[in-house]
This record gives structure tokens, C-alpha cells and sequence, in this order.
């Protein structure tokens, strides 16, 4: 009896049939794909936690490697040049339009990029191929008649000055025309702006994977420095050594010079932007609402990606304006479809009436009239791209603010 209801119950099972067996693989599949959905997030955001963390740590060792080779006894004034400051719009190309930027106090002068040069003719015993030349030496020495070698203008970038007869040649930065040393030779590789720096012939797998390019200022007499961290992505293939690209966005000519390519600079007092105004769209800070948004006033018509020379609307980006703030994009535009206001992570502040920040109308060498005007908004606002000519995709990672 117990033998036959044991052979009875064996008889009596059966498998899982084709219908049961693809259920369960699809309800399988259902779950894989929900689960794989979550690693690229995952990878986005800790690759955003990195960046968020090794930018302040990159910005802090590119201010300790300047400090080092820098004094700041050795930047000038604008007055020991007696000219006019003038910058390259980033539409030069197409119009020819200069921007002429009004002066603050006397011995102050807005932020200025250093030259960059783009041979390695051997001339130092770094490579000079994307190199910054602080005072732009050799331009500066080109022009004057000087005793440093000579590098073709075309591979210089530097800042724009108009001279008039009777001036003082300055092609870059203002350096002490006073001191001893005249216009200091001080470089930087693109090798010394990398992080973490790689040894000559290390692997090709083995590359940096942040870099950084600097501005300086004089701010109420002293020299401050800023310090734009970003990383590259290369665009596939074999992996290939990153330099600067003359032909990055914001590098517009005049003649022979082309203004520096890193970090772009955009006059948004210029068709078709707007000024940043305190209190936003409606510029009433009491409607909180769109105290932090601003006008991008790019057109939408033509879908597309937007150009690299307008990139400071991307996602994510970091800001510097010509007050020393610091903006980062919270809601920004990567394709020309996107609503055309972008918001930022915190409202446009109001700026205080200190001549320091808008100054008096100069009127000659050493001495102003006029009185300080009203906040204008950021109008000048410097930024990095997000591709340059060469193919790579820059990743913009911090900016901060610092004396020398």
C-alpha cells in the first residue's frame, strides 16, 4: 500500500511548462533591465562626487606651483602703460567689434588672461607647446626690439592693449615696468597645469585627468588670482596627449594676435544676450521666483547643439563674472530647442557702490572724476567651453578666487 501511493505521487508531478518558464524569464528580464538602468546614474554621480572633490584640491596645488614662481610686487598699473584697456568680443571674427573696459580705481585693472604659446621651438627647457607666458615676455620682447627669442606672432595669444605713440609697450598682463627684471619671463607648461602630473614616457593609458588655467587682477591693489579646473574627455580612438587648442572657442584675431583660448570670455552687454541684473528677469528682488534666472536670448528656431562659444549655458557650468563672483549653472540649455532661460544655483547678487567694482571715469594718469555709477549687473563673464578644436570635450569642474 505505502509502495504504490509513493509510485502514485511520483507519477503525479510534473515540470514547468514553456508559458511558465517565459514568464518567469521575462519578469527576470524586467527586473536586470530596472537594475542595469541605475549604473549609469551610478557612474554619473560618482564621477560628479570626484570632480566635486578633487576640484578644490587641483585649484589649492595650482595656487601653491604660482605662488611659487610669482611674486606680486612684480605686476604693474595700467597708468605706468597711460593707455586704454580693450578685449576682444567673441564675435570679432565676425564684426570686428572691440570692447572697451572703463578702468576702477587708479592702479587697479580688470581680469586679464597671460599669453600662451603654441611651438615647442626649444627655447626653454620646457616644452613650450601649449604653454602660458604669464607677461607674455616674448611678444612683449618681439615688439620692443628685445633680447629674448623670437616666436612668430602668430603662435602667441595674448590680450589685446592698443597703443598710441608715446606709450609704453604692454602686450599681456601689466608687469612693473620699474622693476629691475622689466617684464618677467614666467612660464608654465601644459605639463605644470596638469593634475595629477605624469612622468616623461609614462604609458599612454597613463594621463592626467584634470587640468587648470588661471586670470589675474589687480582688486583694490592687490593681485588676486582665478583658477578655472576642468577635465578632458577625448573623443574615442587612440588616446592622445591633451593640449591647448589655438583654435578653442574665444580665440578671435585682430591682425596677427589672437586673444588668449582658454578661458572663453562672453560680453553679455552684446545682442543677443542681456546683462545679469540683480533680482532677476523682472529685476524685482521681492518676486523670488526669477531672482536666479537670466536671459540666455539665443534663438530657438534652428534646432542643434549649442556653439562652444556660448557653452556658459550648459549644465552644471562654473561662472566667474567682473566682480569676483562665482556662478555655477543649475538648470541650463545643451541643444538650441531648450527653453532659453537657464537658472542658476543662486540668485545675481546686488554689488555694493565701491569704486573698486565700477570705479570713476579715468581722465588721465593717476587721477579720475566722475562718480561711481549705479549696479549695472555682470556683464563680462569668463567661462570654459565645452569642446575645443582639437575634438576633446572639456568637463568643467570648479573656479575659485584667491590672492597670489
Amino acid at each position: 500500500m505505502i509502495q504504490a501511493r509513493l509510485s502514485f505521487s511520483r507519477s503525479s508531478r510534473r515540470a514547468f511548462s514553456l508559458v511558465e518558464l517565459l514568464l518567469a524569464v521575462f519578469i527576470l528580464g524586467i527586473g536586470i533591465i530596472g537594475i542595469s538602468a541605475l549604473f549609469p546614474a551610478g557612474i554619473a554621480q560618482q564621477r560628479q562626487a570626484n570632480d566635486d572633490i578633487m576640484g578644490p584640491i587641483v585649484a589649492d596645488n595650482a595656487i601653491a606651483l604660482l605662488r611659487s614662481r610669482l611674486k606680486p610686487e612684480w605686476f604693474g598699473t595700467m597708468e605706468e602703460f597711460e593707455q586704454f584697456e580693450r578685449r576682444l568680443t567673441p564675435n570679432a571674427l565676425d564684426n570686428g567689434l572691440q570692447v572697451v573696459h572703463t578702468y576702477t580705481v587708479p592702479g587697479d585693472w580688470e581680469w586679464k588672461r597671460p599669453g600662451f604659446l603654441f611651438v615647442d621651438v626649444g627655447i626653454t627647457a620646457i616644452n613650450e607647446l601649449g604653454a602660458i607666458d604669464i607677461f607674455s615676455a616674448y611678444f612683449t620682447s618681439l615688439q620692443n626690439g628685445g633680447t629674448l627669442p623670437v616666436i612668430d606672432d602668430a603662435n602667441i595669444a595674448t590680450e589685446t592693449i592698443t597703443l598710441t605713440q608715446g606709450e609704453l609697450p604692454m602686450f599681456g598682463i601689466p608687469y612693473n615696468s620699474k622693476s629691475p627684471l622689466g617684464c618677467p619671463v614666467v612660464l608654465f607648461s601644459q605639463a605644470e597645469r596638469s593634475y595629477p602630473q605624469v612622468a616623461a614616457g609614462a604609458p599612454k593609458t597613463k594621463r592626467p585627468a584634470f587640468f587648470w588655467e588661471c586670470m589675474f587682477r589687480r582688486f583694490a591693489g592687490r593681485i588676486q588670482v582665478a583658477i578655472f579646473v576642468y577635465r578632458i574627455v577625448d573623443g574615442g580612438g587612440e588616446p592622445r596627449d591633451y593640449v591647448v587648442s589655438q583654435g578653442s572657442v574665444g580665440a578671435s584675431t585682430v591682425g596677427s594676435l589672437t586673444v588668449p583660448p582658454l578661458p572663453s570670455l562672453t560680453d553679455l552687454a552684446t545682442a543677443p544676450f542681456a546683462s545679469w541684473s540683480f533680482g532677476g528677469l523682472d529685476g524685482l528682488s521681492n518676486t523670488p521666483l526669477d531672482n536666479a534666472v537670466v536671459k540666455t536670448g539665443l534663438p530657438t528656431s534652428t534646432p542643434g547643439a549649442i556653439p562652444p562659444v556660448d557653452s556658459w549655458q550648459a549644465p552644471g557650468q562654473w561662472i566667474l563674472d567682473e566682480y569676483n563672483t562665482i556662478h555655477r549653472v543649475m538648470v541650463g540649455r545643451r541643444t538650441s530647442k531648450d527653453a532659453t532661460n537657464i537658472t542658476l544655483t543662486r540668485p545675481i547678487p546686488a554689488q555694493p557702490p565701491l569704486a573698486e567694482l565700477f570705479g570713476n571715469v579715468f581722465s588721465g594718469v593717476g587721477t579720475t572724476n566722475g562718480s561711481i555709477p549705479a549696479d549695472p549687473g555682470a556683464r563680462f563673464i569668463w567661462f570654459m567651453p565645452t569642446s575645443d578644436a582639437n575634438g576633446f570635450s572639456i568637463v568643467p569642474v570648479f573656479v575659485t578666487v584667491q590672492e597670489l
